[in-house]
């Protein structure tokens, strides 16, 4: 957690822009930030280290030269020596305080004595907290005289605090404040008030400020070329199908569209992508949770097509992309290839691409990120205002198995189960369908279904996230994103002209298909 902690803060817009570093010299539990000490000498920072002075409780911060060493000093803390120049800070320079524990305002709960008090009283500088997140606290008591800090990295990520809210008044005591108002004066009182607010949960929302995620390139460039691939190829090799060779061009055309592209990013990639692929195969005590997984994605997807499709959707053949449709061949070697191309390879180059490339690239800024814009960007690969709730839906769940398990295999088989449902499952669906009696009952069985293996998955999950417990498994693949700021960060990463393109590419592709 030290390490995670201390790559937080050299990540940081304040650390790369700081002309001081002010640090501590850890004592008791706190976190161990001494590393920062070599990394900012090699980006040419000063690094300075308090000395306290018992008589006065003051404290000030001289600079520790590359050659001294830290010495023992007052309350047995290690301090400069007592030859060290003075560190004179201003405004650029970064504090980082050690505390006992902060709240999510920026207050803080030191050992006691008010030495950084005093001395924040006189510094312009940044201040930044720095803790473990279990010691991270809703409020903790503070007086007028403490000052809260601007951040507080923890293994977590960078917690941006905010101020605390004043206190609501109660209606009683606005009463005894104000005198009666008239009904018209109230009305335009309440308006200000409600204008004033959503303003403000825009601004919170949607402003992008310095220290906000900044967006991400190279994965949708990675998207924008499958679907531009997928929409050149696509009439080509249409125009050249037939009964006898349409199997043998879907596999062509996933073998150029799809995964050709993955390789060649996840090969330029590769420094960035080791480790981050999950290619680690699943375990034996997996095997229910994608059962379940499984029976939620097949009566999830039906239940989103019946709504956006109607009863008719789930009728039909399977097609893929909109370009081919499988036709159930005769013999054995045309059922092996109806199988590769329209269930093994969409599930392999698919699940590269979005679970794996794409998650790796966004889980950085969050999982909740992750989730979210991967199975945007599947949902439009498929061209289709209809299906597009559906595949979305597919897309977060297939996202979730994976960190679930931790294994890019388990999305990759829900994916093969999945497609092979609606080749082959279909005949089977349509005849429950058909002594269903009626739509309601059809309907409210698949979503009896549903639910019950969705709370088996949760269980599931649970159970396996608590082994990951018990095992202290590492979880610094990402950062802790509070709800409340999820959609902020997900407009961030987005901001980029390659989601742009890809998005206006879905929206004429769409149109086109459905005219």
């Amino acid at each position: 957690m030290d390490k995670a902690i201390t790559q937080t803060i050299a990540d940081s817009t304040a650390f790369r822009q700081a002309s001081a570093l002010l640090l501590y010299a850890p004592t008791r539990d706190e976190v161990n930030l001494l590393p920062l000490v070599r990394l900012a000498r090699e980006r040419g920072i000063p690094v300075a280290f308090p000395r306290c002075d018992t008589e006065s409780t003051t404290m000030q911060f001289y600079i520790l030269e590359p050659s001294a060493q830290l010495i023992e000093g007052a309350y047995g803390i290690p301090e400069p020596p007592a030859n060290a120049p003075l560190c004179e800070p201003d405004e650029n320079a970064l504090c980082i305080l050690p505390a006992l524990g902060f709240d999510l305002s920026g207050g803080r709960i030191g050992y006691g004595k008010g030495y950084y008090d005093r001395f924040l009283a006189h510094f312009s500088g940044v201040r930044m907290g720095a803790c473990y997140a279990t010691l991270m606290l809703k409020r903790i008591p503070v007086e007028p005289h403490d000052l809260p800090v601007a951040t507080v990295a923890t293994e977590r990520g960078l917690h941006q605090c905010k101020p605390a809210e004043a206190p609501v008044e109660t209606l009683p005591e606005r009463e005894r404040r104000q005198e009666p108002t008239l009904p018209r004066a109230e009305a335009a009182s309440f308006f200000s008030a409600f204008t004033a607010r959503a303003r403000s949960i825009f601004r919170r929302v949607f402003t992008l400020r310095e220290d906000d995620v900044r967006p991400l390139h190279l994965p949708p460039i990675l998207v924008g070329v499958s679907f531009l691939l997928l929409l050149l190829t696509r009439p080509l090799l249409t125009t050249m199908a037939d009964r006898n060779n349409e199997t043998l061009l879907a596999i062509l055309m996933q073998l150029l569209a799809i995964l050709t592209p993955a390789i060649v990013y996840a090969v330029l990639r590769r420094d960035r992508l080791r480790g981050h692929l999950r290619l680690k195969l699943p375990r034996v005590e997996h095997i229910w949770f994608t059962v379940c997984m499984l029976a939620v994605m097949i009566g999830g997807g039906m239940l989103l097509g019946i709504l956006t499709g109607g009863i008719a959707s789930l009728e039909g053949n399977f097609t893929l992309y909109d370009s081919f449709t499988a036709r159930t061949g005769n013999g054995w070697l045309a059922t092996l290839l109806l199988l590769f191309a329209y269930a093994v390879l969409p599930a392999l180059g698919e699940e590269l691409i979005y679970r794996g490339i794409l998650c790796a690239e966004y889980e950085g800024l969050g999982t909740g990120v992750s989730v979210v814009l991967s199975a945007l960007f599947f949902a439009m690969l498929h061209f289709s205002f209809a299906l597009f709730p559906t595949y979305f839906l597919l897309g977060a769940l297939l996202a979730c198995a994976m960190y679930t398990t931790r294994s890019i295999w388990v999305p990759i088989l829900l994916h093969f189960f999945y497609n092979l449902f609606c080749l082959f499952g279909q005949p089977y669906l349509s005849a429950f369908y058909n002594n269903a009696a009626s739509d309601e009952i059809f309907i409210f069985c698949v979503v009896v279904i549903a639910l019950l293996f969705a709370a088996f998955a949760a269980g599931e999950a649970r159970k396996i996230y608590h082994r990951y417990a018990k095992k202290n498994l590492s979880s610094n693949y990402t950062v802790h994103v509070p709800p409340k700021l999820l959609p902020r960060r997900i407009l961030c990463a987005a901001l980029s002209p390659a989601v742009g393109i890809c998005l206006l590419v879905f929206l004429i592709v769409s149109i086109i298909n459905i005219f």
